[in-house]
Parts: C-alpha cells; structure tokens; sequence
C-alpha cells in the first residue's frame, strides 16, 4: 500500500462522521482513522485530509436531474457530502416525490438569483469541508470525474480551481434524455478550459462538433474553465465571494476565474477528467413545449439576449478604471453596426436585442459598481500578468463563441 493509497482512504472519512456513505468506507479500511499516522510513519510527512462537497443546483426537477445524480452515485471517489440545491421559485420540494436523492442532502433555495446564490445557500446547510464540487443539472460526470480533478489538485496549495474537460450531452428529442454516457456516441468537445480575445470575448479555441481525440490533453494553465463540473477551494469561493449575480448562468465561471487568478491563484483544466453537458440554459432545453411532452430541440438563440447582457456586464466589470468611460460610448456606438449585421443575416430579433443590450448594462450603475468594488477588494495581481493566458486572435479565430 503507497502513501497515496492512504492518503486516498482517509480523504473519504474523518472522525466523528457518522453519515452512511462515509461509514461503509470506513469500514472497508481498517484502521482508516490511524492512516495519516501510518503515513507519518512511513514518509516522514502528515498528509492533508481532503474533504469534498459535491454541489447540484437545479431549478426544479429538470428532465436532466434524475441523469445526473445517477452518473454522481457511480463515482469512484465519493464526495464527503451531496447537497441537492433547488432554487426553483416557491417550495419545490413536493416535485423531487421518487427521485433517488441516496444519501445527498436536499436543500431549498427560493430567492437564490443565481448558480452562485445557490452554491452559497448550501454552503450554509452542510459543513463545506475542503472543496466545492460545482454541478449544474444537465452535467453528468463520468465515474472517474472527481478523482482526477483530486489528483491533479492534490500536490499544489496554489490551485484554486480545476476545471474538467466537457464534452457534449445530446439528450435527443424523447420523452427522457438519452444517458449521458451512451455506448457509441461520439465524444464531441464543448470546452477543454476557456480564454477571451481582448475585448474580452469568451473563447474555446474548440470548433464546432470538434471530436475528442486527445488534442487538447495538453493544456494545463488556462485562464478560466466553465463551473459545471469544477472543483473550487471552498476558502477561495468564500474569499471572493463566489460568482457575480448579475452573469446568470452565463460567464460567471470566466469572472470567478479572472478574480482567482488576480487574487494570485492558479486555475487549472484537467482533460482526464470528463463532464457531459447538455447546456440546457444555453439551447433552451429545460422547458417543455405547452402539450408536448418531449424535449424541444436546440435554440441557441433563446437565450441570446442574456448572454449578450453578461457580456456587457463582465466588460464593464473588467476594464481598468480609466478605459471605463471610453468603453461605454464604444459599447454605445457600435451598437447599431452590430445590429445591422443582425438584419443582413435575417435575425431581426437580435438587432434589438444588439440596441438594447448596451443601455441596459449602462444603466445598472449600482451592479456594475459593486462588482468592481469586489474585484478590487481581492485583486493582489495586475491586470497585465492576465496577458500571457489570452492566446493570440489569430490563434483563437476557430474558436467557438460563447458570450
């Protein structure tokens, strides 16, 4: 048995923990509570305990939940603890009835605004332990997810955030979504970590159904990854305040991340480690047509005119203080020429959103300055240490865009 070994036995019970998860692996490891002495004895050196928390917010019973907590039972390192976050609208417990919780802790989160909000309602219900294990609803990891993203963060204090390699969930069109993991279909890439052009335009460097074949295995430093899937020290979540409320569910990882690395943290991708997304909030499939009771298909453009608004926001939130005002008449002006394109190519409906998206996140004055009030409060880097995590545009024009 290796120091790994018994580093691994003990990050799965602690003393005093009385759940039925962490009993039965305490049972299966004799003497697991004299393991860190056994591993002093041996190398010289007291290992850290790691506990983790495995965090999944939904909002309501989604077709994709059910998928999910199966993929999170099959895992082959356990999380400590599994809090079900459901910040649905009201008392939405009545429509878990039947779901298979196990041994995960359901947690109501009515007037949580956004994925963050909720990740902190249940920090406040659960003794958090070592690490956050972030998870949308429609992300379903693959068994061996959470013991790579363990073991690449185990020998580094300075890694804040690691992130997994997603890959595409296709649901289909059925009554369920198909499992995330289905024998023959192939690994299509959505992001193996995420940068941004200087404008601050969200970019994969992954093309459009790009397979997975390895290529991107070897990116390690990045500037951000998605939090579906991630892994966050929990002191660090709690030091920078979690994810800006105003970015919804889109481009709060890349903000959180940005603030991370500011705050003088490292943020990691881990390509071994595997998470299916569907992006139910960015293809609109969370909501059932009126009578139909199917998915609905992919729609991109439902939700548009929210990211379009992150965006924006996450500008005006990054710039340096002096750019701040040149940025907002630029915002401003450019806004017709974006939506003139939008009627070339036959999207009316996003030339308003193009005119209306820049005096929107104008206007939040009061958001906008709270969020650069909270950076600023964290940042100990300059901006410009940022630069050499940015890969060059003509590297990232193949990129998919996701802003």
């Amino acid at each position: 048995m290796t120091s790994s070994d018994l580093t691994t036995s003990a990050r799965s019970a602690r003393p005093g923990d009385v759940t039925p998860g962490a009993a039965a692996r305490a049972a299966a490891v004799p003497g697991v509570v004299a393991a860190p002495e056994i591993v002093a004895a041996v190398t010289g050196a007291l290992p850290v305990v790691t506990t983790v928390t495995a965090v999944v917010v939904t909002r309501g019973r989604t077709p994709f939940l059910a998928r999910t907590l199966e993929a999170l039972r099959t895992q082959t390192t356990s999380p400590h603890e599994v809090v079900v976050v459901d910040a649905a609208a009201g008392d939405a417990s009545s429509e878990h009835q039947g779901l298979q919780l196990g041994d995960a802790r359901f947690v109501a989160a009515p007037r949580a605004r956004s994925f963050g909000d909720a990740v902190d309602v249940a920090l406040g219900n659960v003794d958090p332990g070592t690490w956050l294990w972030l998870l949308h609803d429609d992300s379903a990891p693959a068994p061996d997810a959470l013991a790579e993203l363990l073991r690449a963060v185990e020998h580094s204090s300075a890694v804040a955030v690691a992130g997994p390699k997603q890959e595409r969930w296709d649901p289909g069109t059925g009554r369920e979504p198909a499992p995330p993991f289905e024998p023959g279909t192939a690994s299509r890439l959505v992001e193996v970590g995420v940068t941004t052009t200087p404008l601050g335009r969200r970019m994969t460097g992954i093309d459009d159904d790009e397979i997975d074949q390895g290529q991107h295995d070897a990116r390690d430093d990045v500037l951000a990854v998605g939090l579906a899937g991630a892994l966050v020290r929990r002191s660090v979540w709690q030091e920078l305040g979690g994810t800006d409320p105003e970015l919804g569910p889109f481009g709060d990882g890349l903000d959180l991340c940005r603030r991370a690395r500011l705050a003088g943290h490292r943020v990691i991708v881990v390509p071994s480690a595997v998470v299916r997304h569907a992006q139910a909030s960015l293809l609109g499939l969370r909501e059932r047509r009126r009578g139909s009771s199917t998915l609905p298909a992919p729609d991109p453009s439902s939700s548009y005119v929210q990211r379009r608004r992150s965006q924006l926001h996450a500008r005006l939130v990054g710039v340096a203080a002096p750019w701040l005002p040149f940025v907002a008449v630029a915002m401003v002006l450019a806004a017709p020429f974006h939506a003139a394109y939008r009627l070339l190519v036959k999207q009316p409906g996003h030339a308003r959103d193009e005119l209306v998206a820049p005096l929107w996140a104008l206007v939040r004055v009061g958001p906008v300055a709270r969020a650069r009030r909270s950076a600023r409060r964290t940042r100990r880097l300059p901006r410009r240490t940022l630069r050499p995590l940015r890969r060059c545009l003509i590297n990232i024009g193949r990129g998919r865009r996701r802003g």
